[in-house]
């Protein structure tokens, strides 16, 4: 049985309709119905009733999908546990992480390549969950610990907060020294797409009921924003602390914290590229973790 007309068959099962599957496969739509048509033929079996509004799986189609799934899964572990037949550290690791752990990463990554020369390293930013059972990645970076069989946790470190604002709109705003900033201040922050975001979060609630004057959808945009005297912003320490153009306000937000895992797959842990970046990332956090926890050294600027 070829795997790839079984793969074909679940993606029409599934999408419901020719297009669609063509999409999620990343082939055409005239090449999904030559594969289906074949599978049938090989089957001797008729697998979708083809109706006006789309595919209904025929009552063989029903009791071949979880046969299929079988496959799947199993395609799945085969592509999985191939690379750790590897028995040197040489290959491609991918992250996935969100976009305020990238900027920390990008700020070291030379260095990892010191470390690890074979290995090439992709970092894809997202705020959604990658699929490390269908290797949409090979690590991701997150908060929230998995909930899904197979994934094993290992926790990193934390991302501590604090308010920044730049040096000369300090200077001109002295309430930014106070508790009065929340309602005397300018800020900036996040859209209302991204409000879930932490800082955001937290921010929202201070500010009781006003709006930043200036709101993005990325992290990097709002620091160069503060930066630029737009207004006060909430940062991460790693980043603010590092920024000679800024000032902080406070100290870290005890009431802020965001703790950091590394998550992977249980078939992905011995691989030697994987868990030579793992091992490097865990070195990483432990030898950055006063900054990250806004404690490498003093820039606030009142009490």
């Amino acid at each position: 049985m070829n795997w790839d007309d079984m793969r074909i068959f679940l993606a029409v099962a599934r999408a419901g309709n020719l297009s669609a599957a063509a999409r999620s496969l990343k082939v055409t739509q005239p090449t999904v119905g030559r594969r289906l048509r074949t599978l049938e033929e090989t089957l001797a079996v008729r697998l979708f009733d083809r109706l006006p509004d789309g595919f209904a799986p025929t009552a063989a189609g029903q009791e071949l999908i979880p046969l299929a799934e079988e496959m799947e899964r199993t395609a799945e572990a085969l592509h999985r546990r191939r690379a750790s037949l590897a028995d040197r550290v040489s290959g491609t690791v991918r992250l996935s992480v969100t976009e305020i752990t990238a900027q920390f990463l990008s700020d070291h990554i030379a260095s990892l390549r010191e470390r690890l020369p074979d290995i090439e390293i992709e970092i894809a930013v997202s705020h959604r969950n990658a699929n490390l059972s269908k290797r949409e990645a090979d690590l991701v970076l997150r908060e929230c610990l998995p909930d899904q069989q197979g994934l094993i946790a290992r926790k990193l470190g934390e991302f501590r907060y604090a308010v920044y604002g730049a040096a000369d709109y300090v200077h001109r705003h002295p309430m930014a020294l106070t508790e009065g900033r929340y309602q005397a201040s300018d800020w900036v922050g996040y859209d209302e797409e991204h409000a879930y975001f932490t800082p955001q979060k937290w921010l929202n609630q201070k500010l009781g009921g006003r709006a930043a004057v200036v709101r993005v959808n990325n992290g990097i945009v709002l620091q160069n924003a503060v930066r630029n005297g737009a207004g006060l912003g909430v940062l991460p320490c790693f980043a603010g602390d590092k920024d000679s153009a800024l000032v902080r306000v406070t100290p870290p937000l005890t009431e802020m914290t965001s703790t950091k895992h590394v998550i992977v797959h249980e078939d992905l842990r011995r691989v030697p590229s994987i868990r030579a970046v793992m091992d490097e990332l865990i070195d990483l956090f432990k030898r950055e973790a006063a900054l990250l926890e806004g404690q490498s050294r003093a820039r606030t600027s009142a009490a």
